[in-house]
């Protein structure tokens, strides 16, 4: 869902240039990409969620080509950022380095599978995930290994 939110009603004609160019490509208004636009007089930011980094990318080239000299702010948040952000913490946590841990995430939902080898190595997963920024949810599909 693409958004609009006026602060000033003068930024009304690059807010609405800025959705119509967000709205006219398939994959934003397509997928479950969640776009605010905000515009106050001179500046245009996108918050929300976007699936991917590629998204993410595709609507800030298209939301720069409608401002014509505003700033933009992209706040959006992609999955695959958080994939990454969280990865590279279980990795670097002592506690947490030696899960087997596979990473799903669904617009801020993060869903884990794999083992761990205890109940508290699953804690501190859990917790690691839950300390993540941007994670909204953590579903727990992790098994103990035997």
């Amino acid at each position: 869902m693409i958004k609009l939110s006026l602060k000033d009603e003068k930024a009304s004609a690059v807010a609405d240039r800025v959705y119509d160019r967000l709205w006219s490509e398939q994959g934003l208004r397509t997928t479950t990409a969640d776009i605010e636009i905000e515009a106050v007089s001179g500046a245009v930011t996108l918050n929300g969620r976007v699936r991917t980094g590629q998204l993410r990318g595709q609507a800030d080239r298209l939301a720069r080509a409608g401002l014509n000299g505003w700033q933009l702010v992209n706040n959006l948040i992609s999955d695959d950022q958080v994939i990454m952000d969280l990865a590279g913490r279980l990795a670097a946590d002592a506690a947490t380095a030696t899960a087997n841990v596979h990473i799903d995430v669904y617009m801020g939902n993060v869903y884990l599978n794999g083992t761990v080898r205890s109940e508290a190595q699953r804690a501190a997963v859990l917790d690691l995930a839950r300390q993540t920024p941007h994670v909204a949810k953590v579903d727990d599909l992790l098994t103990l290994a035997r």
